[in-house]
């Protein structure tokens, strides 16, 4: 085959996007060292990965199948690393916990990521400055008042 089209590979996959997809992959794996099933003759990876797909000498099943696995952004596991002892039971009411009882339960998992305070206590905190602040003004006015009636007299 001198030259390869896309009109050889469709034979093979009719959709060009496919066929784009496909081609990308076996060219990317051409290029990580995988053999090729033609001979090279001095072509490029695209090209090559063109004639092997119009010559069905890859498998497209399998490629599909690792175009997928590198798209998905998280991979299935199969095994997991705890151990049935290790692991902690849910709650039986978990769909019920609100998130301030979420956060009072899991205080330890808050100090050990150094979030000493959470927004509820930051707002009682400037509500108490606030009401200080209010309190010394008031205090600081009934002085000057007195002061005041002080000075009259």
């Amino acid at each position: 085959m001198a030259r390869v089209t896309t009109e050889d590979c469709t034979t093979s996959i009719p959709n060009r996007f496919q066929l784009v997809i496909y081609a990308c992959n076996r060219a990317r794996d051409l290029t990580s060292g995988s053999q090729a099933g033609v001979s090279i003759d001095n072509d490029k990876n695209t090209v090559i990965a063109l004639r092997e797909i119009a010559e069905k000498k890859i498998d497209l099943i399998k490629t599909w199948e690792s175009i997928v696995n590198a798209a998905q952004k998280y991979q299935p596991v199969e095994e997991t690393d705890i151990d049935e002892d290790e692991t902690v039971p849910m709650n039986e009411n978990a769909s019920q916990v609100s998130f301030d009882n979420f956060e009072k339960e899991n205080a330890s998992e808050k100090k050990r990521k150094k979030i000493y305070m959470t927004q509820n206590e930051i707002q009682k905190l400037i509500s108490q400055k606030k009401s200080n602040n209010t309190k010394e003004e008031d205090a600081i006015d009934g002085e000057e008042s007195s002061e005041a009636e002080a000075v009259e007299k």
